[in-house]
């Protein structure tokens, strides 16, 4: 909704785009970055992460006149979930 409200419903596929590549992409990174550093550090580092996301949308008030927000938001979700996707 915090897309679809502020930005309209045209804006949503754009904001899931940025959320694959940077999904995609950082699970290659992060499938890769595991042999060096293990696991845990990566598991804390996207608990952490989403920790952090999930108290700024609780507390963030949606603009459409800041739609880069909207993408950062969405590519840093994508960071949070490849570790879950690679790591579990």
């Amino acid at each position: 909704a915090y897309v679809s409200c502020a930005l309209g419903i045209r804006s949503i596929g754009y904001v899931m785009i940025c959320f694959g590549v940077v999904n995609a992409l950082c699970s290659l990174l992060f499938g890769s970055l595991m042999k060096y550093i293990g696991r845990f550090p990566i598991l804390i580092t996207g608990a952490l992460l989403h920790f952090g996301l999930i108290i700024w949308l609780l507390t963030w008030s949606p603009h459409p006149d800041n739609p880069v927000v909207f993408f950062v938001i969405s590519g840093l979700w994508g960071v949070g979930d490849a570790v879950w996707q690679t790591q579990i």
